[in-house]
């Protein structure tokens, strides 16, 4: 191997270079090769290690839900349905409209703080009965079609947090007056 080097005013000159300094910079190109890679593991296997601290933080979130905010769900939603029983009676007897509204005002704020904690209601009018998710508490009468089996009405909406269940719906199921129970 040779280097050609020229200073201004002079002729091209080859020199060799030296076998060593190749062999250095071929040394230190592999050191630097090598630390890239340990260093691209190291920061691989950082992610990983963040990636899986998340998912356990995550489950960790979702067993403080369950075990601080359901509990406390289920005991605000049986005040919701006090609400709509004593709305329910007010509309029955002196048909007083503000204390209705005021009812129906205090029922909607907490279901409100409730849906902002990840609660929804379980749809239920209209479903298939599915015994998961709904609570058969009547059988209802209907003519024959696709109401057969359904929900045909609810007694008291059944509500979810995330993807666990807190209470069924109960409901009314539609059946064939005259047929047989199996």
């Amino acid at each position: 191997m040779s280097e050609r080097t020229s200073q201004p005013g002079e002729q091209l000159v080859e020199r060799p270079v030296a076998l060593p300094e190749v062999a250095e910079l071929a040394q230190e190109v592999a050191a630097l090769r090598d630390l890239f890679q340990r260093r691209l593991l190291e920061d691989q296997a950082r992610q990983r290690m963040y990636d899986e601290l998340y998912r356990q933080l995550e489950f960790a979130r979702q067993g403080l839900v369950e075990e601080f905010v359901a509990p406390l769900a289920r005991e605000i939603l049986l005040v919701v349905d006090r609400i709509d029983v004593l709305a329910g009676q007010g509309a029955a007897g002196d048909g007083d409209a503000d204390h209705a509204a005021n009812l129906d005002s205090v029922r909607a704020e907490l279901l409100e703080i409730l849906h902002r904690r990840g609660l929804r209601e379980v749809d239920a009018r209209g479903q298939e009965f599915d015994p998961r998710v709904h609570e058969a508490v009547a059988r209802v009468p209907v003519e024959p079609g696709d109401r057969v089996g359904r929900v045909v009405e609810v007694r008291r909406p059944g509500y979810a947090l995330s993807d666990r269940l807190l209470r069924p719906a109960q409901v009314g199921v539609g059946y064939l007056p005259g047929e047989r129970r199996s």
